[in-house]
């Protein structure tokens, strides 16, 4: 009966440390993509010449 529940707190602590890392990684993430603020956004009518084009 010792090694079923030793299997069970294994397989619970393998869990637990699986879900930490989980955390931890979509925290980074989610960190990293909120600090991360556009400098010099880019002006969508910059990418259109100004003339006319000569038909």
């Amino acid at each position: 009966m010792d090694t079923r529940e030793d299997k069970l707190l294994a397989l619970v602590g393998l869990l637990s440390a699986s879900l930490i890392i989980v955390v931890v990684f979509f925290t980074l993430t989610w960190f990293s993509d909120v600090r991360h603020l556009p400098e010099n956004p880019v002006d969508p009518q910059s990418c259109f010449s100004q003339k006319p084009l000569a038909t």
